[in-house]
């Protein structure tokens, strides 16, 4: 038989024992002329009943105190006094009944509802006798927690389901030290034999009756594990390329170093050899211009046509050595220095400075545009509006603009005067191509290519000619927005 039900049958028992009690102290007060103390014997069933079956406990007060009242009717023989006695009794029976009813049918739906905590709790929650170690009561979370029924664990050894260690003792000590512990992790027994870890809050509540709240935090301390295990092996392994990257770069260090070294050897060199080919060129082009001299006085006081002729090819040929020995001066410069942003519109019209325009106009629309470019870039206007100066023939004008697309820039530098035949279009940029001036255009190509930009001429013969030069993203950039115009 289950612990609730004999508890039941106990309490029936008690109060069918009161009730016989009281009636039959009635009955032996009333024929032994006893009236005053009887009928205190009523409350003891009254109170009982009530408590235990608060619904039904003024009808039960209403039944018994007609019984009481019809007793001593019988026996008091209708004695006014007596019933009216009985009758003040009866009523006093009744409003006990009604009172402690109500009080009762409180306390009924208190539990109730405590008890609906405890069953519903997303909690497991459990109870034990702190002096016997024996389960009193769990929920059904709890239950399954564990996968046991109930009713296998009510009135259990504790130890069933927690695992004896130093942390359960000292969970029990600080409960009956404290009489509460905060939240503690215990190990316990599930059915099948499997270890859950639980964080366990306890309280100590009357007869030494421990109330537990348990949560399963067996899969959240197994991925605090998994998560610790993963950013130790982590800090291995940063540690590791740490020291690997600290190696690299001593390494690097000494490459760097070594690297400067060789740089600074190459720069002297470069130096030295640029020294050297400035002193030659130099010594060079001044004995050109004495042979130069010396030809010119021979041609004063030459008469034969045949050598005359000659002398002139000689000339024309020192001429041509000049002009190769100042390209070589030119070109030597290119990349010399690191490349650098620049403003287009200030550059054009400094290059130009030196230059005869004769009448030729020079227009600008740039919007503060700005370029990244060899130091040497001034030199490719320059040899832009030379070209035009030299055979633009009727050109009046150069205009400087520019149109800007998703991944590059046009810069574009057009007049309006004789144009570039379509065979020549490819050819003006080659070294070997040249007419009065010799390289400028191929040196122009050369100064742009340091920094990816490329040129090409696309103008119409008998239009103008028309340069475009290509600037990548990247290497052009606006500075102010303004216009530039002259």
């Amino acid at each position: 038989m289950l612990p609730a039900t004999r508890r039941e049958l106990y309490w029936a028992f008690t109060i069918v024992l009161t009730i016989v009690a009281a009636v039959y102290s009635t009955i032996f007060s009333l024929t032994h002329g006893i009236y005053d103390v009887f009928p205190f014997l009523y409350f003891l069933p009254i109170i009982l009943f009530v408590y235990f079956y608060p619904n039904r406990g003024v009808l039960f007060s209403v039944g018994l105190s007609t019984i009481y009242m019809l007793l001593v009717y019988h026996f008091s023989g209708f004695d006014p006094n007596r019933v009216a006695v009985s009758t003040a009794w009866f009523v006093i029976f009744i409003t006990i009944g009604v009172v402690t009813s109500s009080f009762a049918e409180g306390l009924r739906a208190e539990e109730r509802k405590y008890r609906g905590i405890f069953e519903n709790s997303q909690a497991g929650i459990f109870t034990f006798d702190l002096q016997s170690l024996k389960i009193l009561d769990l929920n059904v979370k709890f239950a399954r927690m564990l996968k046991f029924e109930r009713e296998d664990l009510v009135e259990k050894d504790l130890s069933r389901v927690l695992i004896e260690s130093v942390d359960r003792d000292t969970f029990l000590g600080r409960i009956r030290s404290q009489h509460q512990s905060g939240d503690f992790e215990l190990l316990f027994h599930t059915r099948d034999g499997m270890v859950r870890q639980f964080l366990i809050s306890a309280s100590l509540g009357q007869d030494d009756v421990v109330i537990c709240s348990a949560i399963d935090i067996t899969e959240r301390k197994m991925a605090e594990r998994v998560i610790q295990k993963a950013r130790d092996d982590l800090e291995i392994r940063v540690k590791e390329r740490t020291e690997e990257l600290l190696r690299a770069n001593e390494e690097l260090k000494a490459e760097i170093q070594e690297r400067k070294r060789f740089e600074t050897a190459i720069q002297l060199a470069n130096r030295k050899l640029n020294t050297l080919s400035s002193i030659t060129r130099h010594d060079i082009l001044n004995q050109i211009t004495a042979l130069v001299m010396y030809l010119s006085l021979t041609e004063e006081v030459v008469t034969d046509p045949e050598v005359v002729a000659n002398l002139k090819k000689i000339e024309q040929i020192t001429q041509l050595i000049q002009t190769q020995i100042r390209f070589t001066r030119d070109y030597q410069d290119i990349g010399a220095g690191a490349p650098q942003w620049q403003p287009v519109g200030s550059t054009i019209t400094e290059s130009v400075v030196d230059l005869d325009l004769e009448g030729i106009r020079i227009e600008q629309d740039l919007d503060g545009l700005e370029i990244y470019a060899d130091l040497l870039l001034s030199k490719v206007f320059y040899n832009l509006v030379d070209n035009t100066i030299r055979h633009g023939e009727k050109a009046t004008r150069i205009r400087f603009t520019y149109i800007e697309s998703p991944d590059s820039l046009k810069l574009i530098a057009e007049d309006d005067g004789a144009g570039v035949p379509d065979i020549a279009k490819e050819r003006i940029f080659r070294r070997e191509y040249y007419r009065n001036t010799g390289y400028g255009l191929f040196l122009t190509e050369e100064i742009l290519s340091i920094t990816g930009i490329s040129i090409r001429e696309v103008g119409v013969l008998g239009k103008g000619a028309r340069f475009e030069i290509i600037v990548p993203k990247g290497a052009y950039r606006f500075r102010t927005i303004s216009d530039n115009k002259q």
